[in-house]
């Protein structure tokens, strides 16, 4: 990214933070994102590993959100195989086709976010593909 692009990016309004609209009993809402990490330790890195008490570089990635990394998941190569453990196939094939090719997913439960507000955006490593509503 040149200088330019990091400076205009800077002055960009920031998405407005959201209170979900509660879910009926026994629904979920997971947030989904898509990635291209060269293998599976790679992409666990980017969401789970931090030197000392730094923030992970997820966290850090999505500033207008609190994220407790214990409701993320990392799932690389087989996504049908995960998301046909809560989705039919014909959201799994919109999923699919959504990431384009990208061979990792993550999976962000809204109980990630402790009830703050928050605002979800595109990182430089992944692609937000949007919240799902799934039996909890």
């Amino acid at each position: 990214m040149s200088m330019l692009s990091k400076i205009l990016a800077s002055f960009r309004a920031s998405p407005p933070l959201v209170t979900p609209a509660p879910l009926p009993e026994g629904k979920l809402r997971i947030h989904l994102f898509s990635g291209t990490f060269a293998d599976h330790q790679q992409a666990h890195d980017y969401c789970f590993k931090a030197e000392g008490d730094d923030p992970v570089q997820l966290t850090i990635d999505q500033p207008n959100a609190f994220i407790d990394t214990g409701f993320v998941e990392v799932v690389f190569g087989n996504i049908s195989s995960r998301l046909s453990e809560f989705l039919e196939p014909k959201p799994i094939a919109k999923v699919i086709k959504q990431m384009r090719g990208a061979k990792t997913l993550v999976i962000i439960s809204e109980d990630a976010f402790d009830d703050h507000p928050y605002a979800l955006i595109n990182t430089p490593v992944l692609k937000y593909l949007g919240p799902l509503v799934v039996d909890g």
